[in-house]
């Protein structure tokens, strides 16, 4: 199985996210995810930024999330603390936090890795306001943003369909539809888009309700017509889940799109991929639609997704490509 999956792999980079995913999910090794990261082009990029700014002390700006992640994804970077606008601590991961830009007492000329997604422009501004030269801020929070946007469209083998009817599996907040369209330059035939958070499912309406030939769909995707638990979060991380709070109905792809040529599905849905995948296997085996898969949900997906999508059609060859700091966000794509 494994060797069949690996011998339809269709580039170096994709064989060698392959094996550190696979050896991360026999493991727990976090050394492999650090080779993946490490060999992204925005991860070069923030290396290269700390290394020109000539710094003794690097300083991560945020003690939240990704003030965790970026400390484990690169340890081989001389942090020396951490900053905030309102820090919770004075001490994490052992290393001293500063209220604001008090760390500029003790250290001369630091650098700063902004290490958040949210308001980091405006922290970037905060710092230059704070007589920080631009040469020491590394924006990492935007690297991050820049690294999602990407998502499911950037590699160059995809090629367009001036009829594309799109499957967004996983709306969220609206913004893979909006990429969607700038990618295929709003030349598209039909986008259908489901999203099963109550609360994501409002805000994309709003956010899409401008959108041409988009039917957004408060159903989750399944391999078969069910009602099961969920728990919703109102983000990223809502799910289906046995012990959830509410309850969500989920069918099958193969009966929710009809008769239509489906020509390209995107599935980031939480570990759901794989029922998914069961429920579109009509589709999939008759008109073989590019795809654009999570494949890190469960340590099983590295070799059960791909091994579920060549059972149902053969011809299918597979890139991976990995857009984030941490261990989330590796996609696979089937052609």
């Amino acid at each position: 199985m494994l060797e069949e999956i690996y011998s339809k792999l269709m580039d170096q980079k994709s064989r060698a996210i392959y094996k550190s995913r696979l050896l991360y999910s026999l493991t727990g090794d976090y050394d492999e995810i650090r080779r993946i990261v490490a060999d992204t082009d925005s991860a070069k990029a923030l290396r290269n930024k700390v290394n020109i700014s000539g710094s003794k002390q690097v300083i991560l700006w945020g003690t939240g999330f990704w003030g965790n992640w970026m400390l484990k994804s690169f340890p081989d970077i001389n942090w020396s603390g951490y900053a905030d606008n309102a820090p919770r601590c004075s001490v994490m991961n052992e290393l001293p936090v500063y209220k604001s830009v008090d760390f500029l007492s003790e250290y001369e000329n630091p650098s700063i890795v902004i290490a958040t997604t949210f308001f980091h422009n405006e922290i970037y501004h905060q710092l230059l306001a704070a007589g920080i030269s631009k040469d020491r801020i590394i924006d990492a929070g935007g690297m991050m943003c820049d690294l999602f946007d990407a998502q499911y469209f950037d590699l160059p083998y995809l090629n367009h369909d001036d009829e594309e009817v799109f499957v967004d599996a996983g709306c969220f907040d609206g913004m893979t539809v909006r990429n969607f369209i700038r990618w295929s330059g709003r030349n598209y035939k039909e986008i259908l888009s489901f999203e099963l958070d109550a609360k994501c499912y409002r805000e994309c309406g709003e956010k899409l309700k401008d959108v041409k030939n988009l039917t957004l769909e408060n159903i989750g995707l399944w391999n078969k017509e069910d009602v099961l638990c969920f728990h919703g979060t109102g983000a990223s991380d809502s799910r289906i889940d046995a012990a959830g709070e509410t309850q969500i109905k989920v069918g099958r792809l193969d009966d929710i799109a009809y008769d239509r040529r489906v020509s390209f599905i995107k599935m980031d849905i939480e570990g759901a991929e794989k029922e998914a995948i069961l429920g579109a296997s009509n589709i999939i085996a008759r008109y073989q639609p590019k795809m654009a898969v999570s494949i890190y949900h469960k340590r099983e997906d590295i070799w059960e997704l791909p091994k579920l999508l060549l059972e149902i059609n053969p011809e299918y060859k597979f890139y991976l490509r990995h857009y984030s700091f941490r261990d989330a966000e590796t996609v696979l794509y089937a052609l």
